[in-house]
């Protein structure tokens, strides 16, 4: 197995949970269980965040929380294994490290 599928370690599982939106992501995805496209992840984080329906939030609003998990946070979690993006299909997934994560996760709520 290659470097990137060793579980990252601890201190990087806290500065990855560190952050609100990408712990948001990842509750999405676990809850999911299924892969979404980047478009359908900003719309939950969004409806997280805001703590009110998504036809209640204005799509500039989304557009921030798509462009941001797009630019940083999700490049993030890639790099880290705990999720799988694919640029051709917009769709994220759970990566080989999501069980590490998902523990502290848990513990985190």
């Amino acid at each position: 197995m290659g470097e990137d599928s060793n579980p990252p370690a601890t201190d990087r599982l806290f500065h990855l949970l560190a952050d609100s939106r990408r712990r948001y992501a990842l509750r999405c995805l676990c809850e999911h269980a299924t892969q979404l496209t980047l478009a359908d992840l900003a719309d939950e984080v969004a409806v997280r965040e805001r703590e009110m329906p998504i036809g209640e939030i204005p799509a500039e609003t989304v557009k921030r929380v798509y462009m941001a998990l797009y630019h940083n946070h999700v490049p993030k979690l890639a790099e880290a294994n705990v999720v799988e993006y694919d640029q051709e299909t917009d769709t994220i997934a759970l990566g080989d490290n999501t069980e590490q994560v998902e523990q502290y996760l848990d513990a985190l709520e």
